[in-house]
């Protein structure tokens, strides 16, 4: 029916499939730190607040790191369990390989002073970076629990493909979300974080930055999709995309059905005219996002 979120039948796993020897799973050289599985709940966490925000501001990296969290909790499947927030990109095999994920790397360096500072989990700090990137940048202030493990070595990272693809339309969104759980209008919401960043041609394959202040958190995004004229363009890695030229900010094929959808459409106008409503539901839905499998595992909240 109209409106009604496609869920998959089932997660294909590859868990346990991935290692090609008898050596000891290394760690990527995303990073030379070896994180704990487990989070020390009673760190000093106003002081890893304080470090991550200095860090993101000195190297204006806040997209990034929401990219980086997103990526490790957006391989959830609802049907098996499997997936979700375990700080899956820490190895040389796996997820870390996977196209979804190219250029992550740098999120992961830029990282690596704080995940050894503190003892916490790669996917907890990861989830706590994103959520003060987003503050930081002007977006919602995001309610943050910890407790995340990280999964121990690469043969429990899942297979490639569970990550939206920029090229497709409202079934593909429709397919990927709704494994995870989501409705339409999270579907929209969480798209909204493209009103930061940028694509980049040697990672992604697309290039360009949805809004003319990328750095920025506003609804600009949904008021961009709403009001301008885009045309389709191929990348120079041949990725088709859209762009305006007068702005020179671009949209994916996954963007442009927020508009041509009528059940995504109506929530795209909604935050398209309020700003209010738009960070009021991404503070919801991103944590729910970020809380994927960990709901009934005992994550503590964090008054930071």
């Amino acid at each position: 029916m109209p409106g009604a979120t496609m869920f998959s039948r089932g997660c294909a796993s590859n868990i346990g499939r991935l290692s090609t020897s008898n050596r000891a799973p290394q760690l990527s050289a995303f990073s030379s730190i070896t994180s704990p599985t487990k989070t020390d709940l009673g760190l000093d966490w106003s002081s890893l607040k304080s470090d991550l925000v200095d860090m993101i501001k000195s190297n204006q990296c806040g997209p990034i790191m929401i990219r980086l969290s997103w990526h490790d909790a957006g391989t959830y499947c609802k049907a098996d369990g499997t997936g979700g927030a375990r700080g899956a990109q820490r190895f040389e095999e796996g997820e870390s390989t996977h196209g979804a994920n190219a250029g992550l790397k740098k999120a992961i360096d830029l990282l690596a002073d704080i995940q050894g500072k503190y003892p916490i989990s790669a996917s907890d700090l990861w989830a706590a970076a994103s959520i003060v990137a987003t503050e930081v940048m002007g977006g919602p202030k995001i309610p943050f629990r910890a407790g995340r493990d990280d999964i121990p070595d690469a043969t429990q990272c899942v297979e490639e493909g569970r990550l939206p693809d920029g090229d497709k339309g409202a079934d593909h969104l429709r397919t990927v979300f709704g494994r995870m759980g989501f409705s339409d209008k999270d579907i929209v919401v969480l798209s909204g974080a493209h009103t930061v960043g940028r694509c980049h041609a040697d990672r992604s394959g697309f290039d360009g930055a949805w809004t003319e202040a990328p750095l920025q958190w506003d609804n600009g995004y949904f008021k961009n999709l709403m009001t301008k004229d885009y045309k389709p363009e191929t990348t120079e890695k041949g990725n088709p995309q859209y762009r305006n030229s007068d702005a020179d900010v671009i949209a994916l094929e996954t963007d442009l059905a927020l508009t041509t959808d009528p059940e995504f459409k109506k929530y795209t106008e909604l935050f398209a005219s309020d700003a209010d409503a738009f960070n009021k539901a991404y503070a919801e839905t991103y944590q729910k996002l970020q809380e994927l499998g960990w709901e009934s595992k005992g994550l503590q909240e964090i008054a930071w």
